[in-house]
C-alpha cells in the first residue's frame, strides 16, 4: 500500500497528463473534493477534472514538494502561463489506505 506522500505525488504526476480518468484514479470510490462546490464521488471528482485542461489552456500547474501538516499532506502550487497565469493555492488531502479519501482546495485570491 502507498504512504499518503507517494499516493498525492502519483495524482500531482497525473494531472501533468492532461487525462481526466488518470487524475481522478488515486482518489476513493466515495472521495469528497471541496473547491467551490463539492464533488462528491470519483466520477463526480473525474467530470471536475475533465473541465481542467480547457481552463489551464497552454498554462502549467507548477508544485511544491508534498508535505504533511499532521494527518493531511499539503501540496502549494502556482499556475504558470494561460488564462489563469499567476493563480495559486494550496490542496490538503486526506488519505487513507493509499487513496485520496477527501481533498479540500484553498485558493490564495481568484480561480482559474
Amino acid at each position: 500500500m502507498r504512504d499518503p506522500i507517494t499516493t498525492v505525488k502519483d495524482h500531482l504526476d497525473a494531472i501533468h497528463t492532461g487525462d481526466p480518468k488518470a487524475m481522478a484514479a488515486d482518489y476513493a470510490a466515495d472521495a469528497v473534493l471541496v473547491r467551490d462546490v463539492t464533488y462528491q464521488g470519483r466520477d463526480a471528482i473525474a467530470g471536475y477534472f475533465a473541465t481542467v485542461p480547457v481552463r489551464l489552456g497552454d498554462g502549467l500547474v507548477e508544485f511544491a514538494e508534498p508535505r504533511l501538516e499532521g494527518a493531511l499532506v499539503a501540496v502549494a502550487w502556482k499556475l504558470v502561463g494561460g488564462p489563469g497565469d499567476g493563480t495559486s493555492g494550496t490542496d490538503r488531502f486526506e488519505v487513507a489506505d493509499g487513496m485520496i479519501v477527501g481533498q479540500t482546495v484553498t485558493l490564495d485570491g481568484g480561480d482559474f
